[in-house]
């Protein structure tokens, strides 16, 4: 069902890390299958840090440019080494200038660009890969491409193009406004039932994404009990199909309820990470509606990309935050509402449901539209210079 919601390669090299997006067609003259000639491969470093969201943003960026043209995905790992504090990555820029880009990527991240093919472009996400992004950016001479904000940080003007989700960012010189990446493949999840019928709400299923606590969002266990109530209610009164997931943020609280509901039957699909075998969060987006909990960007951008009516759940404990800038922007888009867990029920849940419009475009392609009208010459000679 869900296998291929989140596109992975279509295939793998031997080398290990490689993987190749290709996303092309196939003709067939006199009943034989004649392959399209043979397009340039962009090799993209993607930059992964240790955050689960920003590591499926950078992935998607390169995964919105296969859409265009094919990519070699190249991933590395950005781990600070043990002796490298804060202050020294800090100043890694600078003292890059009087060393060399190299040689602060081995120092500081045991990253040696040596023992890397020269690549098209650089992608991340997530503060954390800033610096090393721009280090080897320079080292290879060629564009990085960040997905997030880089507001307040030194480094944001040496980044090539920064996609931006924060209407209020996107007046930088290299800043243009997207939708926030990842991983979601729309086109290869069913159609979801028309819930703006109230005919179609029955037996339909709703995928539940739980997160936890953030720097923004606080969950207690009140919290949790209140959506347990909320899921148990619209499942007795609507006949809904429950599918949960929860998270490393979620705790043990928060996922013991929601393991109790699916012992009881109340929830159908319980996709527990700390149990290998139960499943994936990929399964959870083949489902016809989506609730999520809002602490979570990647989590909700990715609700809305896969073109679902979306509702996202607020806590009681929660401060405002640049998040609010992003929900903002799904919210004013019509496919997704937000509603306060306290006091949330079954008849508030479904309305707002029905109230909700999904989106119709690919993020993909958006996203691949926007990094093409800034960087031509990426996808015109297979690569761009710095």
């Amino acid at each position: 069902m869900a296998a291929a919601v989140f596109i992975r390669a279509g295939w793998s090299s031997a080398r290990a890390g490689r993987q190749r997006w290709k996303l092309g067609a196939v003709s067939s003259r006199r009943g034989r299958l004649q392959h399209a000639p043979a397009e340039p491969v962009l090799k993209i470093l993607v930059l992964l840090i240790d955050k689960p969201g920003h590591r499926h943003q950078a992935e998607g960026v390169a995964l919105s440019i296969a859409r265009i043209t094919p990519v070699e995905r190249v991933p590395v790992e950005v781990r600070p080494r043990w002796f490298a504090p804060p202050v020294l990555r800090r100043a890694a820029l600078s003292l890059a200038r009087a060393t060399s880009p190299a040689v602060m990527l081995r120092l500081v991240y045991g990253i040696d660009p040596a023992a890397i093919d020269r690549p098209a472009a650089i992608v991340g996400s997530g503060r954390p890969a800033v610096t090393p992004g721009i280090l080897l950016a320079r080292h290879f001479g060629v564009p990085f491409v960040f997905a997030g904000l880089a507001d307040g940080m030194a480094e944001a003007a040496e980044i090539d193009l920064m996609l931006v989700s924060v209407k209020r960012f996107e007046s930088a010189a290299n800043a243009i406004f997207t939708p926030v990446p990842s991983l979601v493949a729309p086109d290869r999840l069913p159609s979801p039932r028309d819930a703006a019928d109230p005919r179609g709400i029955e037996g339909a299923s709703i995928g539940l994404l739980l997160g936890g606590d953030a720097h923004s969002h606080r969950f207690d266990e009140g919290d949790w009990r209140d959506l347990a109530r909320l899921v148990r209610e619209t499942r007795v009164r609507a006949g809904v199909r429950w599918w949960v997931t929860n998270s490393r943020r979620t705790g043990d609280v928060g996922s013991r309820i929601f393991e109790e509901l699916a012992g009881e039957g109340v929830v159908e699909r319980f996709v527990d990470w700390r149990k290998p075998g139960s499943g994936t969060v990929a399964d959870i987006f083949a489902a016809d509606l989506l609730m999520v909990t809002e602490d979570s960007v990647s989590m909700m951008s990715e609700a809305v990309a896969a073109q679902r009516r979306v509702v996202a759940m607020r806590p009681r404990d929660f401060e405002p935050t640049l998040v609010d800038d992003i929900v903002a922007t799904l919210t004013d888009g019509g496919a997704m509402a937000v509603l306060p867990i306290a006091g949330c029920g079954a008849e508030d849940l479904l309305g707002a449901f029905a109230r909700l419009t999904p989106v119709a475009t690919d993020h993909r392609d958006t996203i691949a539209a926007a990094v093409r009208s800034r960087l031509p010459g990426l996808f015109a000679a297979g690569g761009e210079a710095r």
